[in-house]
């Protein structure tokens, strides 16, 4: 579903290979047409889908967008940005970081979606583990895509 008008919309989704326990994660920008802003991939080596929101974030941020929606399929992240959280928490700094931005002067929300209306993240996600360890940014979408975001709006 589109947002409203002049609201980003920032789709965000996390890949693990099971044996190894690498991650990846992937995301991408859209305005209230579904029109493509950017999107990202990152192998992380390790880390958590946490961090994919953070990356989504700060780039909104960057692109002066001062309405988000983001949209993720991982229950348990949107529920650790939901709720509080203790400072024992193994996550606690970065899911703390992303409260912040949130927080900031901007109107940010977070909601669940499920894992079939989040396939173009899911494919950046995996995407990741091409580039090796460094941030990797689509100015223009992708042509695996391009079924993807046809329906993924």
């Amino acid at each position: 579903m589109a947002p409203l008008p002049s609201v980003c919309k920032i789709n965000i989704d996390g890949s693990r290979i099971n044996f190894s326990g690498l991650i990846g994660i992937g995301g991408l920008l859209r305005d209230s047409c579904g029109s493509w802003i950017k999107g990202f991939s990152v192998n992380l080596g390790y880390g958590s889908i946490i961090e994919a929101g953070l990356w989504g974030l700060n780039m909104a941020w960057d692109a002066s967008f001062h309405m988000v929606e983001i949209e993720c399929d991982a229950t348990f992240a949107v529920a650790l940005l939901k709720s509080l959280i203790v400072s024992t928490h193994p996550l606690f700094s970065i899911i703390n970081y992303c409260k912040m931005k949130i927080h900031e002067d901007w109107c940010c929300f977070v909601k669940h979606i499920f894992h079939e209306q989040n396939c173009a993240a899911d494919a950046l996600a995996a995407k990741s583990y091409d580039f090796g360890p460094r941030f990797h940014v689509f100015l223009e979408a992708p042509a695996f895509l391009n079924a993807m975001l046809a329906v993924d709006v």
